[in-house]
């Protein structure tokens, strides 16, 4: 029988819980005072930040709150804005390294409420299961047995950016992370415990300045991860991206979205289009005659061994995407076998194949990561 507390769920998440469903009883922690919100009934947007000192709150990981107006058919209402870290309001001490499951839900929902109880806000659990999901972020830490940074400067030869339908590629942090970046929808890559260590020397440097938590590195040993992360950021893109996963789209509530069968198949879907686009550059950069003449030797039609390398050489120099743009936005069918076809050939020099596989296969399992303080890591 399958332990569904095992699978991995999901990271960072924003909810917005209606004014009406909580409430705050010290409003003072919040700048500007919330009393702006009503007196200017919506005229502007305001944000009212919470901006008490967190040395006032017992020791432990504590969400981001603010207040703000929403403008609803022709009036306004308020909303909570909550945004944390799944995994950190469990773990002790929090971290994001180790990953939760499905079963933490109400666990997770009982920390969340007490969180928000400790800094003067009283939320309803139903409140906040009910809640709607404004950004999530779906991903996986995934062990592996490579400096992440030599699969990540492998990654970055590739012509992703088009693949990802992404507008700008940055390569930061000494290449040990790739962010694929668009509007309200990120796909990121990086090197986990690099990221951690970036972030408890300077924050700023980090791909997630939350990173700096007190982690004992001690207990990772010689482990490495690869962090793979899709950044949902707004109600659109997550309806997009599990849609494209090929998944019914629920109602964008936490309790429907905090999901391992969502979270694996968004970040199997997008890290499998990475690597067909890798397997493009890995076939145009071999020889076309030698390629052509592999294929006449794996026994496929002279007419159809040409349209290959064809396929392969025109989609190293503008990608899919553009390709798509000057067929008219539509594929023939004949097109799509030829791309099916593509993704059956194996590339000649490959030497990377086997950690990429191990990565898909990682993903594909989607267990969660759990730290066993005094043993080695453990992945179920």
């Amino acid at each position: 029988m399958l332990d569904i507390k095992s699978k991995n769920v999901c990271d960072t998440c924003v909810l917005l819980v209606d004014y009406a469903d909580i409430v705050i009883n010290k409003l003072s922690c919040f700048k500007p005072s919330p009393e702006i919100l009503w007196n200017m009934h919506g005229a502007e947007a305001v944000t009212c930040y919470y901006n008490a000192r967190f040395d006032d709150l017992r020791w432990g990981y504590y969400p981001k709150v603010s207040l703000s107006s929403v403008v609803r058919y022709g009036g306004f209402s308020v909303k909570l804005k909550i945004e944390f870290s799944a995994p950190k309001l469990l773990n002790f001490p929090p971290n994001n390294l180790e990953e939760i499951g499905d079963a933490d839900f109400d666990n997770l929902i009982e920390n969340l409420a007490s969180r928000l109880r400790e800094m003067g806000i009283d939320v309803l659990p139903q409140a906040l299961r009910s809640a709607q999901v404004v950004r999530i972020d779906y991903g996986k830490n995934v062990p592996v047995n490579i400096a992440p940074y030599v699969i990540l400067q492998y990654l970055n030869k590739a012509d992703i950016t088009r693949r990802l339908d992404c507008t700008k590629v940055s390569y930061r942090n000494e290449g040990h992370s790739l962010h694929f970046l668009s509007q309200h929808r990120n796909v990121v890559i990086y090197d986990k415990i690099k990221d951690i260590q970036k972030a408890q020397y300077n924050k700023k440097r980090a791909v997630n300045p939350e990173n700096a938590e007190s982690l004992n590195l001690a207990l990772l040993g010689s482990s490495q991860y690869l962090r793979i992360e899709i950044q949902l950021g707004n109600s659109d893109n997550i309806r997009k991206a599990i849609s494209k996963a090929g998944l019914p789209v629920p109602e964008l509530t936490f309790q429907n979205l905090f999901n391992s069968q969502i979270c694996r198949a968004v970040t199997l879907t997008y890290w499998n289009e990475i690597l067909s686009a890798v397997k493009y550059l890995q076939l145009s950069d071999e020889d076309a005659g030698d390629l052509f003449k592999r294929l006449l030797d794996n026994k496929y039609k002279f007419l159809k061994a040409l349209q290959l390398v064809g396929l392969v050489t025109i989609l190293k120099k503008m990608g899919k995407r553009e390709l798509k743009l000057h067929a008219g936005n539509v594929f023939s069918p004949a097109i799509y076998d030829l791309f099916r076809m593509i993704n059956q050939i194996e590339p000649r020099n490959n030497w990377l194949q086997p950690d990429l596989e191990a990565i898909t296969a990682a993903i594909d399992e989607n267990n969660v990561i759990i730290l066993r303080k005094g043993e080695k890591n453990d992945c179920r």
